[in-house]
C-alpha cells in the first residue's frame, strides 16, 4: 500500500505536487486554526484561582484547594477546604460540568458561588479570570513552526521523497499540537465537531510514527524504513495509544489509564529524536555534524521543555489555573523547527537550493539600481532647474527634469540588462533559445527538419551531449531523432508498464537520476529500464496534443553535472508543447499534399469512368432511350450501357456493384468490359449474365457482388427480352398502367454457377406504342431525406406515372428533380442510375 502510495506522488509533476501539498497545508490551517480560535479567543477556559477536588462518594460538592492568595477567589472570601454545591443557581456532577457553567463567563463577569463551610450555607460573588493557556501555544508554535519550514521544503523540491515526506510530517504535526486539546460542546455545529476530531484521530494515528519514519530516512536512511512490519507495527501502537480517547465516552476508562495514555506522542517524539541522535553519532561524517548540530542542540532543549511540560501536567494538574508562569518554559519546544528551518536552509539540506537568498540579493541590486537612477535624476535635474531659474520658469525646469530623465533611462536599462544576465542567466538564454525556436518552427514543415531543430535546440540550450527526440503516435510510430544516443536505445514500445505508457498516464517529465541506484523505485518493465540506463537518459519530457501522446524527448546528463531545475523542466515542456503542434501541422501539410494527389487521379478515374459511359442517348427509330448516372462521390460503382447489335437490336444495361468509391468503380469496369464482348457471343440476355458471372466469380472478393438488368429491345421481332439478376425489379407502363416487372435471379458474383442458373429466369414482352421502360439502381429507391426517410419503390412508381407523358429525357430529369427535391440537404448516399426507354 506505500509503495503505491509512494508511486503515485512520484508520478505527479512538481506543479501538481505543489498544488496538492499547498491544497493539504491550507486545509490543516483552517482545521488548526478553528480549534486554536476556541481555545485562546472564544472558549476560553474560566479561572477562579483556586482547584475543585472531587469528594469520594459524593457527586454534588466540590472541596475547594489551594486558594491562591490575594487571587480573586481569596478576595471574595472562599478559604482552602470550603465546599462548591453551585454556580450561579445551578447544580453540577462534577468538575468537568462545573467548569461548564464557568466557561459561560465573560473576563470580569461575577459568578454566584453557593459555599459551604463548617456546616453553614451562603453564596459569595466570585470574578471571573481567563486563562492563557501557554502549553498549548507553545505546542501550536512548534506546529506552525514544522509547517513553515515543511512548506517552503516541499514548494522548492515538490518530487523529492524525503522532502515530501518532511512536509507530510509538518502537517501531521500542526494537526497533533493544535487539536492536541480540543474545547467541544454539544452547541457546536455537527460539522465543526467531525472536523476537528477527525483531524485530532488522523493527526493522532499518524504524526507520532511518521516522526519516526523520517529520522529513519534523515540525515541517514536506515534499513527499517524499508521494513513493512517495523511500519505495521509502528502505526499499529499508534492505533492502540490512540483508541482509549476514542472509547472513552464508552468504557469510562480510569483517570490513571488516561493520563498515562495522552502524553503518548510524546514517547514517538523522544524515540525519533533518539534515532537522530544516533544517526549522528554514528552514522554522519565530521562534516555535515557541523551542519546538523543545531538540529542537535535544540532537539536536547526540546526534550527537555517536553519533558518538564508532561512532568507539570501530571504532579500539577491546576498549574495552569493557580501557577501559569510555571509553564512558560514550554515556549522552548518552539526551537526545534527553527533550528530545522536553520540548518536546512544554511548548508541546503534536502538539496534545497537558496533561492531566497539569491533573489534577496537581486531584489537589493534591482532596487540599489533604481535609486542610484532616481538620484541621478532628481540631481541632475534638480541641479538644471536652479541653473535656469527654477522658481522664475517652472516649465522649463520640468522640461530639463525630462530630458534628463530620457538620457539616464537607456543607462539604467543596460545595467539593469547586465544585472539580470548574471543572476538569471539560464532564464535568459532560455527565452532567447525558446524565441528562436518558435520563430524557426513555422518555417519548418518537413518532419525530419523539425526533429533536428529540436535535437541541436535542446542540445545547445542545456549543455547536453544526449538527446533525442522520439515519435510513438500512429502515424510517425518508431520516428526517431538522436545525438549521443544510439537509435536502438531509442526504441521504446507501447505495452503495459512501459516507459510511455507511464507517460501517458501522468501527463508530466520523469526523471530518472537515481535509476541507477534506486531502480526498484521506477514503475517500469526492466526492459525500458535497461534501455534508459543504455542510452545514458536521465529525463523525459512528453509531447502531447491534446490527450494524444505524440512522442517524447529524452536528455541525458547536464555537462555541468546539475541535476535539471524547474526551469530546466519548464522550458523542455514548452519546447515539447510547441514541437507537438508542429509535428501535427507537419503531419496535417503531408495530409494535405497526399489529399491533392488524390483528388487529382479520383478527378483523372472520373473521367476515365465518365467516357466508358454513353456519351449520347443513342438515336433508334420506334425507340425513346435516355439515361444517367451519378456517383455519391468522385468516382462510383453503378453503371449503364447501351449497346446497338443491329440496326434493329438493342441491348440497354444497367449495373450496380455493391460498395462505392474506387473499389467498385473498378469492378464496374471489369464488368463492363466483359458485358461488351458477351453481347456479341451469346444471343440472349439469360447466357450473357450466365458468362459474366462464371467468368468474374474467380476474380471478385467474397465481400462483393454485382446486381444487373438486362434488357434487349428486338424490334424486328417486336419485343423485349429482359433478364435480372438480383437488381430491383424495372417499371413496365402499358395502356396506362404501371407495374413492377417479374422475374428472379440473384446477383453476379455471389455463386460460381448451378444455382445462380437455376434462379435466372427471362421474361418477353410484345412491344407495342406508348409502352414505357424504367430502369434504375437502388441509389434510387434508397435515397433518403433528413429525416431518415427512405424515398421507396411505392413513391418512384408515383413519381414515374406523375410525369410518364413526358418524352424520355424529360421523365429522367423530372425522376431525378423530385428525387433531389425529396432528398432536400440530406447528402447523397449512393449512386444513382436512371434509365427510361419509351416506344414510339
Amino acid at each position: 500500500m506505500l509503495s503505491r502510495l509512494r508511486s503515485f506522488f512520484d508520478r505527479l509533476s512538481s506543479r501538481q505536487n505543489r498544488l496538492l501539498y499547498g491544497t493539504v497545508i491550507v486545509m490543516a490551517l483552517v482545521v488548526s486554526g478553528i480549534n486554536f480560535a476556541d481555545i485562546m479567543f472564544l472558549k476560553v477556559t474560566s479561572n477562579d484561582q483556586c482547584a475543585w477536588r472531587p469528594v469520594k462518594g459524593d457527586s454534588t460538592r466540590l472541596l475547594i484547594t489551594d486558594v491562591v492568595p490575594g487571587g480573586v477567589a481569596d478576595r471574595a472570601g472562599i478559604r482552602n477546604g470550603d465546599y462548591l454545591l453551585k454556580i450561579d443557581g445551578r447544580e453540577f456532577r462534577d468538575g468537568a460540568q462545573a467548569m461548564r457553567i464557568i466557561n459561560r463567563h465573560a473576563a470580569g463577569d461575577y459568578a454566584t458561588y453557593r459555599i459551604e463551610r463548617d456546616g453553614r450555607q451562603f453564596e459569595l460573588r466570585v470574578e471571573i479570570l481567563k486563562v492563557v493557556n501557554i502549553a498549548y501555544l507553545a505546542q501550536v508554535l512548534l506546529g506552525v513552526g514544522f509547517l513553515v519550514v515543511g512548506t517552503i521544503v516541499v514548494m522548492t523540491r515538490p518530487q523529492g521523497r524525503v522532502q515530501r515526506m518532511f512536509a507530510r510530517y509538518s502537517v501531521l504535526a500542526l494537526l497533533l499540537f493544535s487539536l492536541i486539546d480540543l474545547n467541544l460542546s454539544y452547541s457546536d455545529p455537527r460539522w465543526k465537531i467531525y472536523l476537528l476530531v477527525g483531524g485530532f484521530v488522523v493527526a493522532r494515528i499518524f504524526a507520532a510514527p511518521m516522526f519516526v519514519r523520517f529520522f529513519l530516512r534523515f540525515p541517514a536512511e536506515r534499513p527499517l524504513l524499508r521494513s513493512w512490519k517495523f511500519t505495521t507495527a509502528l502505526y499499529a501502537v499508534s492505533i492502540l495509544c490512540v483508541l482509549p480517547f476514542v472509547l472513552q465516552p464508552v468504557l469510562r476508562l480510569n483517570q490513571l489509564v488516561y493520563n498515562v495514555l495522552a502524553p503518548s506522542p510524546y514517547a514517538f517524539f523522544f524515540g525519533g529524536l533518539g534515532v537522530f541522535a544516533h544517526s549522528y553519532f554514528r552514522r554522519v561524517d565530521r562534516k555535515r555534524r557541523r551542519q546538523l548540530r543545531p538540529i542537535l542542540f535544540s532537539v536536547i532543549v526540546g526534550v527537555l521543555a517536553i519533558a518538564y511540560t508532561v512532568i507539570i501536567g501530571v504532579t500539577r494538574p491546576f498549574a495552569i489555573f493557580l501557577e501559569p508562569i510555571i509553564l512558560l518554559p514550554s515556549l522552548l519546544i518552539v526551537s526545534v523547527p527553527i533550528a530545522f528551518g536553520y540548518s536546512i536552509f544554511r548548508y541546503r539540506l534536502m538539496d534545497i537550493d537558496l533561492l531566497v537568498k539569491r533573489s534577496l540579493i537581486y531584489g537589493v541590486i534591482t532596487a540599489a539600481i533604481a535609486a542610484i537612477y532616481l538620484a541621478l535624476v532628481f540631481g541632475v535635474g534638480s541641479l538644471l532647474g536652479e541653473l535656469v531659474g527654477q522658481e522664475e520658469n517652472r516649465l522649463l525646469a520640468v522640461v530639463a527634469f525630462l530630458i534628463i530623465a530620457f538620457l539616464f533611462d537607456p543607462l539604467k536599462r543596460r545595467v539593469q540588462s547586465v544585472v539580470d544576465r548574471i543572476f538569471y542567466r539560464d532564464r535568459i538564454s532560455y527565452q532567447k533559445a525558446l524565441l528562436e525556436f518558435s520563430q524557426e518552427l513555422p518555417r519548418l514543415m518537413e518532419l525530419d527538419q523539425i526533429l533536428a531543430s529540436m535535437v541541436q535546440r535542446i542540445s545547445s540550450t542545456m549543455r547536453v551531449e544526449q538527446a533525442a527526440v522520439v515519435l510513438c503516435d500512429g502515424q510517425h510510430g518508431g520516428h526517431c531523432v538522436s545525438k549521443g544516443i544510439s537509435v536502438e536505445h531509442c526504441d521504446f514500445r507501447d505495452e503495459p508498464g512501459s516507459l510511455l505508457a507511464l507517460l501517458r498516464q501522468t501527463h508530466v517529465p520523469q526523471s530518472f537520476e537515481l535509476l541507477s541506484f534506486e531502480p526498484e523505485h521506477y514503475p517500469l518493465i526492466a526492459r525500458d529500464k535497461q534501455q534508459l540506463l543504455a542510452g545514458g537518459v536521465v529525463l523525459t519530457v512528453p509531447m502531447f496534443l491534446q490527450d494524444r501522446l505524440v512522442g517524447m524527448m529524452a536528455v541525458g546528463q547536464k555537462l555541468s553535472g546539475k541535476v535539471y531545475s524547474q526551469e530546466d523542466i519548464d522550458l523542455l515542456a514548452t519546447v515539447a508543447s510547441q514541437a507537438a503542434i508542429a509535428i501535427e501541422n507537419a503531419r496535417l501539410h503531408r495530409s494535405e499534399l497526399e489529399r491533392h494527389r488524390i483528388e487529382e487521379e479520383l478527378a483523372l478515374a472520373r473521367k476515365i469512368q465518365q467516357g466508358l459511359l454513353p456519351k449520347a442517348n443513342p438515336v433508334i427509330p420506334g425507340l425513346e432511350i435516355a439515361g444517367v448516372s451519378i456517383p455519391a462521390q468522385t468516382v462510383g460503382g453503378d453503371y449503364y450501357d447501351f449497346l446497338q447489335l443491329s440496326p434493329t437490336k438493342v441491348l440497354v444495361v444497367v449495373a450496380d456493384v455493391s460498395g462505392k468509391g474506387m473499389s467498385a468503380a473498378l469492378y464496374m469496369s471489369k464488368v463492363q468490359g466483359m458485358v461488351q464482348m458477351a453481347a456479341h457471343l451469346y444471343a440472349s440476355p439469360r447466357e450473357i449474365l450466365t458468362h459474366v458471372n462464371r467468368r468474374i466469380f474467380d476474380g471478385i472478393e467474397r465481400k462483393s457482388f454485382i446486381t444487373m438488368i438486362l434488357a434487349l429491345f428486338d424490334l424486328e421481332k417486336g419485343e423485349v427480352t429482359i433478364c435480372r439478376a438480383g437488381h430491383n425489379r424495372a417499371l413496365l407502363g402499358t395502356n396506362g398502367n404501371l407495374e413492377f416487372l417479374k422475374g428472379s435471379g440473384i446477383g453476379v458474383g455471389l455463386e460460381h454457377g448451378p444455382v445462380f442458373e437455376e434462379t435466372l429466369e427471362e421474361v418477353r414482352h410484345p412491344l407495342k406504342q406508348g409502352m414505357l421502360f424504367f430502369l434504375y439502381t437502388d441509389g434510387l429507391t434508397e435515397t433518403m431525406n433528413d429525416r431518415d426517410e427512405e424515398l421507396g419503390e411505392d413513391q418512384v412508381r408515383e413519381m414515374v406515372l406523375r410525369h410518364r407523358g413526358l418524352h424520355a429525357p424529360e421523365l429522367q430529369q423530372a425522376v431525378i428533380a423530385d428525387t433531389e427535391e425529396f432528398r432536400g440537404s440530406s447528402e447523397q448516399r449512393d449512386d444513382l442510375t436512371v434509365v427510361v426507354v419509351k416506344v414510339r
